[in-house]
């Protein structure tokens, strides 16, 4: 155990996917390699680890309101909230007494990685929490596996990697290796960029692993439709990394809008009646690009909008129901605090 401590809290960020969605699946870049634009917002999933002095397993999730009661670990059956926790206790081989507390800003199937976000912070607990000290690398990639290989989750490494490394970056995934190089902006643009973002939520919740799945179908049966659309995004995620290395935000802007009509492609699904309206609401008000996060097909929706457009913007959607939500982009990734010390 780490110096004696036995209680931690972990807090890993979530993220706004900018570019190159989907060709992080392992089922595409395997094959054709991917890359892939995000940057971390001040949005997180905490977890709280406290030793117990038995060797039961104890686990809270407010968001899924469940509770696993103290019992052995192999005692004890998933509930909907905590499968993280059981796949990820016995793949760490974590076999002490534990109480695990498990929760997030945002609702699940949010749009914005908090599933992968949560299993990246607990990776990274209880390694601390067993004395452990990985690099960011081998935390993302312990995570994904938990979710992709235990969990049978259909997602990509995105996400992962957004969450244990934080800031913007964009991601080059090949067949057995995931590479992260920063996105290095001036300060004016990057003031530019976080006073032209607007975050909204939805009010439904998305689907994201039918999404996935159907995506993940479509490629491994080679369908042309899919797969030229998953190369045209790889390219777009390259073209805005190379925009932005001259701080070009209006290159940028139109980038997002020409990947969100090439994510519409990858699977039915991804977008539906009440997005393109309120798309549409939203560039009718000033809004200069419009993305939904994540898989698609609801949860949050990103918007690129001078802000002398905000306020009408905003006041649009609110009055259907599509509420704002405030954050900042954030730098920092997975991060541990000893809550002894608190």
């Amino acid at each position: 155990m780490i110096n004696g401590t036995n209680m931690i809290l972990g807090r890993s960020p979530l993220r706004i996917s900018f570019s190159g969605g989907g060709t992080d699946l392992e089922e595409y870049h395997s094959r054709f390699g991917g890359y892939a634009i995000s940057y971390t917002i001040n949005k997180y999933t905490f977890v709280i680890a406290k030793l117990r002095k038995d060797n039961k397993l104890q686990g809270f999730s407010p968001d899924f309101a469940t509770h696993l009661l103290p019992d052995k670990h192999q005692n004890t059956k998933p509930l909907q909230g905590q499968e993280i926790v059981l796949a990820g206790l016995k793949e760490l081989k974590f076999s002490h007494g534990v109480d695990i507390y498990l929760s997030s800003d945002v609702e699940p199937n949010s749009g914005l990685g908090a599933s992968s976000s949560l299993t990246t912070n607990f990776v990274n607990v209880i390694t601390h929490l067993n004395g452990k000290k990985w690099n960011k690398n081998k935390i993302a990639m312990k995570a994904y596996k938990i979710g992709h290989d235990i969990l049978k989750w259909g997602i990509g490494k995105q996400d992962e990697f957004a969450s244990a490394y934080g800031g913007f970056n964009i991601f080059k995934f090949t067949k057995d290796k995931v590479t992260v190089n920063p996105i290095l902006l001036s300060r004016s643009t990057q003031t530019e960029l976080e006073n032209n973002s607007l975050l909204f939520r939805l009010g439904n919740r998305k689907h994201s692993a039918g999404i996935l799945n159907a995506q993940i179908r479509a490629i491994n049966k080679s369908d042309t439709s899919t797969l030229e659309a998953l190369h045209n995004a790889k390219d777009l995620a390259l073209k805005m990394r190379d925009v932005l290395r001259h701080n070009d935000l209006v290159s940028f802007y139109e980038i997002i809008n020409e990947g969100w009509k090439v994510k519409k492609r990858f699977a039915r699904g991804v977008s539906n009646t009440n997005i393109d309206n309120i798309s549409k609401l939203a560039f009718s008000n000033g809004a200069k690009a419009v993305k939904v996060t994540g898989a698609g097909g609801g949860g949050h929706m990103y918007v690129y909008a001078e802000p002398k457009k905000h306020n009408s913007v905003k006041m649009a959607l609110k009055k259907i129901g599509v509420s704002n939500v405030d954050f900042k982009f954030q730098k920092s990734g997975a991060a541990i605090f000893d809550v002894n010390n608190l």
